[in-house]
């Protein structure tokens, strides 16, 4: 961990070559597939917001379609040969780095598009359609069997896709690429063990100090409505554009757009009983949106709008949920807002001790309530789970004795229904591999927000004067315009000065919670830096042209 590494000047505002024919040619095809699929991705959040309930399987076909059509714009064969076209320039003549980041990502989705056939890219959305509507049914009554056959299916899909694609180690590997580029299992493995350990060893110093944070400052009873004001509220602090977005309920929270940056929406799930589950949610959603919002203009409507990787994106969600969405500091700035929309539980109480409330380590079932000590364990389980899904080494029937058992092995409590275990996350509805990018994105979160420190010595001053301008000014010069002009790695760099480094997370986790807990300060147990996420990549993180991928909670 290089804290000292001096700063890399940031690259100029991405900008396409304009007076190029080559460029102009795909760039108009890019356009055409960025609308479509902006038009797929309003479908696909109308159905987790507001679709009724008996017209799922029709929204299922018209997905189904709409994919269909985008399909056939990637494999077309007249925009193969104007890519190749473009590609022999590039290698010849002198273009920009939006021009060759825009030649890598349509050079990589239409290498995936030509590997699918048309009816399987349909069917996937068909039943990611169906697969969506079973599990809310599902999770409602908590009956695994209801979820189980489009779970099978959708595992059946998916080991094609990863056939199709094509791997050189496991076929999960395949997976893990469409979200995060050249991230493998062997990585991921060599880089979970490090951060269990990290984990688990805070975890067993907080247990073992008998030592205890009263969380009873998030109970109570908290109005939806008011919860859902309480959200804009920090929303629009923390810098994120009403006019250029919107917030739902939905089943599970998450952030979607069509068109970065001139239309990114996120979602909430209010619970009445507990305020921090949506103010925590309203900030890791924003944290995606502030990232998709700041994407330059110039990318509009072109596969480079958004973020680098997933890995991106989550480090993103969670250095503003946890680094500064837990701190003392920005509640001291912001609790004049949770007095304004619950003044009968908060006029009395004190930023300090709300901020503690947040910071409480307790193991707990639901992943997206997790705190920050045991979140990484919630995700280490599902990795394994889909591991050996998509391998083919375990049965359907087994998951949830399997899900159970894994939570009593690394939390030490076993979820007594499907609804608090095996059916509480939305993403196997569509797929796997996204899950691993969640601590990919801590691990990018801590560095990043290390970085910030060393820009902003006074940081904590300025978050208690409310002020928040500041970190997304930086980020969005230094990070969020670039959108996929970069790979992640090259992006790290740009934003931190130094290649990716897992030691900073180590650190960051360690010392805020003997902070928290008042424990003694120890060495950082660490084990060699293993090889920086995304060191070897050689292809770029997918553009969502070919499928939109909603960023969840």
């Amino acid at each position: 961990m290089n804290v000292k590494a001096s700063k890399l000047a940031a690259p100029k505002a991405p900008q396409f070559t304009a007076s190029d024919d080559r460029i102009s040619a795909v760039l108009a095809r890019s356009r055409e597939i960025s609308d479509l699929s902006a038009v797929l991705s309003l479908a696909a959040w109308d159905q987790n917001t507001a679709l009724p309930e008996g017209a799922g399987e029709l929204r299922g076909e018209q997905l189904a379609t709409l994919q269909g059509v985008i399909h056939e714009k990637w494999v077309d064969q007249r925009f193969g040969e104007q890519i190749a076209s473009l590609a022999d320039a590039v290698s010849k003549s002198s273009f920009t780095d939006a021009d060759r980041g825009l030649l890598r990502e349509v050079t990589r989705e239409r290498e995936h598009a030509t590997k699918l056939p048309r009816g399987l890219v349909e069917e996937l959305a068909r039943v990611e359609a169906s697969s969506f509507e079973a599990w809310k049914k599902a999770r409602a009554t908590s009956d695994f069997a209801l979820f189980s056959p489009w779970l099978a299916r959708t595992i059946t899909l998916q080991r094609e896709v990863a056939d199709r694609y094509g791997y050189k180690g496991t076929r999960y590997d395949a997976l893990l690429d469409l979200y995060e580029p050249g991230l493998t299992a062997s990585r991921v493995d060599t880089l979970f063990s490090a951060v269990r350990e990290t984990s688990q060893r805070m975890l067993r110093r907080i247990q073992a100090s008998g030592s205890d944070v009263d969380a009873s400052l998030l109970e109570g009873s908290f109005a939806p409505e008011r919860q859902m004001e309480l959200a804009r509220v920090i929303l629009k602090r923390m810098g994120y554009d009403f006019a250029r977005g919107g917030i739902a309920q939905s089943p599970h929270p998450f952030t979607t757009d069509f068109g970065s940056p001139y239309d990114v929406r996120v979602t909430v799930r209010p619970d009445e009983r507990f305020v921090d589950s949506s103010i925590l949610a309203a900030i890791h959603e924003g944290g995606h949106a502030l990232y998709e919002q700041g994407s330059s203009p110039a990318l509009a409507r072109t596969p480079l709008a958004g973020g680098a990787s997933m890995g991106a994106h989550e480090s993103q969600s969670r250095l503003w949920e946890n680094a500064i969405g837990r701190s003392v500091e920005f509640w001291q700035g912001q609790f004049d807002a949770m007095r304004a929309a619950f003044p009968e539980r908060y006029t009395d109480a004190q930023p300090a001790e709300f901020a503690r409330a947040l910071n409480r380590v307790q193991p707990t079932l639901i992943r997206i309530e997790a705190d920050e000590v045991t979140y990484n364990l919630h995700i280490i389980i599902r990795y394994e789970m889909e591991k050996a899904m998509v391998n083919g080494e375990v049965a359907i029937e087994s998951l949830p004795r399997i899900w159970n058992q894994k939570y009593k092995d690394y939390l030490g409590i076993e979820p007594p229904t499907d609804s608090d275990g095996i059916l509480q996350d939305i993403h196997w509805t569509g797929g796997f591999g996204y899950f691993p990018t969640y601590t990919l994105g801590n691990l990018y979160a801590a560095q990043i927000y290390a970085a910030l420190r060393r820009a902003y010595p006074d940081l904590d001053a300025r978050l208690a004067s409310g002020d928040t301008a500041f970190a997304h000014d930086w980020l969005r010069e230094r990070m969020y315009q670039y959108g996929k002009t970069y790979e992640p790695e090259a992006l790290i760099r740009i934003v931190t000065g130094e290649r990716p480094d897992p030691a900073y997370f180590a650190e960051y986790l360690t010392r805020k919670f003997e902070g928290v807990y008042g424990l003694p300060e120890e060495p950082v147990s660490t084990a060699p830096t293993p090889e920086a996420p995304g060191e070897k990549a050689a292809r770029p993180a997918p553009a969502r042209d070919e499928k939109p991928r909603a960023k969840k909670r």
